[in-house]
């Protein structure tokens, strides 16, 4: 396993030196109304963002030859037109409009390519009189429009001095739209380098995140008990989806672009559905620091918004962006409150876990501040983050499987001294045993107590109880037979773990043990089933006797362990001339009256002759 990550982690590295190479240099023209100067401009000074302010005409879709000069209104792009600052009335976030602008000034020995990022939902553009591009269906209504999704990269070749854009953006099917990100223009040579190395970047990404994915399945499978390797695997897995699906579509180059409504839910369940999936992963690495009944809650809270994104339209649950952001963060917020509570608790291994995550929350607000347009338009980081992370958890996982490699090995050495010294120790007693016959019989009976009890609680065992039963039945003696379960063992353990769960498992033995009469006899029959024989006990004195016992239990004192109020216990009998062949009858009695009061409101007791 070591070794797979130290590959991996050679591929982000790898990744990593590729993306700094992706991201282009870019220049800034001079920019009037409508009008961008290349007269400043000179080849290998960048690609340039076409931002700035266009001319527009809300709810008109102009022809190229329908205007000459670029006039007013003006509207700054990139921007959605629904937005306050972007006119000087807001418009609906559904309509149509044309984009008109003029390059100027531009060298007339430069082969130029655009790039066209996905904009909101639906766009047309010429380029002087010739249409260059389309994504989707800009139509005039909703029935003749078509959305679409996905960056686009064209090459234009020579352009003239003077260049004039016109740009059709439609939005029929979101709950913003418009030209929310910037059109990009540059030397196709230069520009096409950015695209391709920006799309091998995100290939390597969704490569190394379904690589992560399919190891850390591979290892859930075979311990189902590694809850968090399963989990790590699914949020590993809806990385890869993301971020296969958005920018230049890494995925959909391979398996074919998929309809722009299944698209767009893709989007937002992967956005929702990651969250309670790294808050569980969260508890099951650090359980003191997220409990599972936070993690629990937060997942109920997010049920309704993946709820709203499946059945809902599109236009509707867009509509809940800003919600499901501020979900978002607060679930980021309390992911951050847990690595603090690490931090200072100070998990081995955690810091590396810690960094990552740390990275990568800073990638999620920033991508998020710019799909709500609160920062200026720039390059999503959600790839480098997720790069920061794997890198992390395959540190973490060198770390720990370092350190457990040196315990085994600091083991080992302890158990290779453990043996000689109990080979001298056996070879010593040996001859004691030799000259003492009496002192094996002794060792004998010892082992024969220890066969015979409960390791964790001290009364008898299963096969033990039983055992003795048998012994009893010879006599064919008047018993009654108690059957035990504490009421919700199970949220005991899920709430304070395991190592309470004992505590409460011996407690409860050790009042069983204090009542119990000299001729009675009690045992553990399963996980928290308990059984009890009494000998020579009447009808009245079996019931006070469960009364009795039902109080003792519900006022043990486990204050000084963990926050429990107290236990209850459900509580069946049976009494018969128990003999050889009715003691499996007698035992399924129990346990029927038993499983009879947990089914009628548990912390009781009922006898088998009254069901």
């Amino acid at each position: 396993m070591h070794r797979v990550f130290a590959r991996i982690g050679l591929l982000i590295v790898l990744a990593i030196g590729l993306s700094s190479q992706a991201i282009a240099h870019f220049h800034l023209v001079d920019q009037a109304d409508g009008l961008f100067d290349f007269s400043q401009w000179q080849s290998g000074a960048g690609v340039v963002r076409l931002d700035g302010r266009w001319g527009i005409k809300w709810q008109q879709q102009l022809a190229p030859n329908d205007w000459e000069s670029v006039t007013p209104p003006w509207i700054e792009l990139p921007s959605t037109w629904d937005q306050p600052s972007a006119l000087e009335s807001v418009k609906s976030g559904q309509g149509f409009a044309t984009f008109t602008a003029k390059l100027i000034n531009l060298p007339n020995n430069v082969r130029w390519s655009l790039l066209i990022p996905e904009q909101s939902t639906a766009f047309r553009l010429f380029v002087n009189d010739d249409l260059v591009a389309e994504g989707g269906i800009a139509g005039v209504s909703p029935a003749s429009s078509a959305a679409y999704s996905g960056n686009q990269f064209i090459e234009l070749g020579f352009l003239p001095a003077e260049t004039k854009l016109t740009w059709h953006v439609t939005n029929f099917h979101h709950d913003s739209g418009g030209p929310w990100q910037s059109l990009i223009l540059g030397p196709y040579e230069e520009l096409g380098k950015h695209y391709f190395l920006n799309t091998f970047d995100q290939a390597i990404v969704v490569t190394l995140a379904l690589l992560a994915s399919l190891f850390l399945m591979i290892q859930y499978f075979i311990d189902r008990g590694d809850k968090a390797s399963g989990l790590l695997a699914l949020f590993a897995f809806i990385v890869a989806l993301r971020i296969g699906i958005t920018d230049n579509q890494s995925i959909y180059l391979v398996l074919g672009q998929l309809p722009w409504q299944l698209h767009v839910r893709l989007l937002y369940l992967t956005m929702l559905i990651s969250a309670p999936i790294i808050l569980f992963w969260q508890h099951y690495m650090f359980p003191v620091e997220l409990s599972k009944k936070l993690a629990r809650n937060i997942a109920y809270g997010f049920v309704p918004a993946v709820a709203c994104v499946v059945f809902l339209p599109s236009l509707w649950f867009t509509t809940l962006l800003m919600l499901f952001q501020s979900m978002l963060l607060a679930a980021i917020a309390i992911y951050c409150w847990s690595l603090l509570k690490v931090i200072r608790h100070k998990r081995q291994g955690a810091m590396y876990i810690v960094i990552g995550a740390t990275a990568l929350l800073i990638t999620i607000l920033h991508d998020i501040s710019v799909y709500s347009q609160w920062i200026d338009n720039s390059r999503l980081w959600i790839t480098y983050g997720l790069l920061a992370f794997l890198f992390s958890l395959g540190v973490n996982v060198l770390f720990l499987r370092a350190k457990q490699k040196r315990q085994v090995v600091s083991l080992s050495e302890q158990l290779m001294v453990a043996n000689k010294q109990l080979e001298a120790r056996v070879a010593q007693r040996t001859v004691e045993l030799a000259e003492k016959a009496d002192a094996l019989e002794e060792a004998n009976d010892k082992l024969q107590v220890l066969a015979n009890i409960d390791g964790l609680t001290g009364v008898l065992n299963r096969r033990a109880f039983v055992e003795q039963l048998e012994m009893l039945a010879r006599a064919k003696p008047k018993v009654a037979l108690l059957m035990i379960d504490i009421d919700h063992f199970k949220h005991v353990n899920d709430n304070y773990g395991h190592v309470v769960g004992d505590q409460v498992l011996k407690r409860l033995s050790s009042v069983l043990m204090d009542i119990k009469r000299e001729n009675d006899r009690v045992g553990r029959f399963g996980g928290e089933e308990f059984m009890i024989l009494l000998q020579d006990i009447s009808e009245n004195g079996l019931d006070s006797y469960c009364r009795r016992l039902l109080k003792e239990i519900h006022d043990i004192d486990f204050s000084d362990i963990a926050p429990i109020e107290g236990i209850t216990i459900s509580l069946g009998t049976t009494a018969a001339i128990m003999s050889v062949k009715n003691i499996d009858q007698l035992i399924q009695q129990a346990d029927e009256a038993m499983y009879y009061v947990k089914n009628h409101g548990r912390n009781n007791f009922k006898h088998f002759s009254t069901l």
